[in-house]
């Protein structure tokens, strides 16, 4: 009798998984920290997760850059060690483009070792343009049982394709962060200019030259129109190219400089038209599109990572080929837009409606993959390949 609690305590301990989340939390604040944050705070409600915040605080390269970063990704390391004998055990980590999937490469190897189910969280377009060898000996590391999150079907279609050694995928898109507005805002809109807003951190990268030439281009042809900008100058050149389109447009330029909570709602509500002629290689699925069709707000924008699947070829937008001319091929939509309300509004309730359509595909998504973390892991179905090659069983 009296051994029996000294056997029912280790299984009530391995109901509750050891899960540690590693990755970028703000500050800074981007796509990557704000989607760590969020899934970190879902699973909270589900019991104790531990994180190991990997940010050296800011965006930047150099020695002490690196210096901080090596130290925190050591610092998880520790924390993986400290869960090394707990039975059941989980981490989950975003992957990082560029040299920083070398930390990722390092957390998952000793991850691996100590017996942790994997989860890594892909944002990055980086090496899904072609295949990378950091990328591929990721993969190799973190091993058939690893589950890769992506953005969309089509970017887990082409993950698995270049990197075969994922064998795994689930797909969460960015839209489980926006939920759609109860209803677009009234017809779109009352303001005598076309209202084209961006907001993003403003560099060249993200077609801040663009976003200028697209208004020159409308004012040029006698079209009443203003861009609103919101974000920050990413550096000196992108802050004289943004004091040299106020000095050039007057008016017809508005700089708010960063935004968030009730300010970035304004922003949304205010503007007619977002416009997002993105050029940055690592673009994946960026929430502000998310957030714009939340907010009734129809898109322009170019067809970097997973935007052309999300912003779709009907009325909510216009997505360019990456090899055409953004201006010129924006112009004639813009053109019905100012002239026609009717149009824009009718717009405006097809990007919402795509918004929701998109954030409800992703409730269910982020619903799949907390399960997947809080609950039994099983065992991963064998390749195709190992499928044909098993012996047909013989009959008796």
């Amino acid at each position: 009798m009296s051994r029996m609690p000294t056997r029912r305590a280790p299984q009530a301990r391995s109901a509750s998984p050891w899960i540690i989340v590693a990755g970028r939390l703000p500050p800074p604040i981007d796509g990557m920290s704000r989607v760590t944050t969020l899934v970190l705070e879902r699973l909270r409600r589900h019991g104790t997760v531990r994180a190991a915040d990997l940010s050296p605080g800011h965006n930047g390269r150099g020695p002490l850059y690196h210096a901080v970063k090596a130290g925190r990704v050591l610092w998880a390391a520790l924390q993986l060690w400290a869960g090394a004998m707990r039975a059941d055990k989980r981490l989950y980590m975003p992957a990082d483009a560029g040299l920083g999937c070398w930390y990722t490469i390092f957390l998952l190897g000793v991850a691996r070792l100590l017996g942790y189910a994997l989860f890594v969280h892909h944002h990055s377009y980086a090496y899904l343009t072609k295949r990378k060898a950091r990328m591929a000996l990721l993969t190799r590391v973190a091993g058939p049982r690893c589950r890769h999150i992506l953005l969309s079907p089509a970017m887990q279609a082409r993950f698995q394709a270049l990197y075969p050694a994922a064998r795994q995928g689930v797909v969460l898109s960015n839209a489980i962060f926006t939920p759609p507005d109860a209803a677009p805002a009234p017809l779109r809109r009352s303001h005598a200019a076309l209202r084209l807003g961006h907001l993003s951190n403003l560099c060249l990268d993200k077609g801040l030259d663009t976003l200028f030439s697209l208004l020159r281009a409308l004012l040029d042809e006698g079209i009443p129109a203003k861009l609103v900008l919101a974000g920050p100058g990413l550096s000196r050149m992108d802050e004289a190219l943004i004091a040299a389109g106020l000095y050039e447009f007057g008016d017809a330029v508005e700089y708010l400089g960063p935004l968030d909570g009730a300010a970035k709602e304004a922003f949304y509500r205010d503007i007619d038209v977002f416009v997002f002629p993105t050029r940055y290689h690592n673009e994946a699925q960026p929430l502000v599109l998310f957030e714009a069709l939340a907010a009734g707000v129809p898109a322009l924008a170019y067809a970097r990572g997973c935007i052309a699947g999300d912003l779709g070829l009907g009325p909510a937008g216009r997505v360019v080929p990456v090899d055409e001319d953004f201006v010129r091929a924006v112009l004639p939509t813009l053109r019905t837009w100012a002239a026609d309300r009717e149009a824009l509004h009718r717009s405006a309730q097809a990007a919402l409606a795509r918004a929701q359509a998109a954030h409800e595909q992703s409730r269910e998504g982020l619903e799949r993959l907390v399960a997947m973390l809080i609950g039994p892991v099983p065992q991963p179905e064998p390749a195709p390949r190992e499928r044909e090659a098993a012996p047909a069983p013989r009959s008796l």
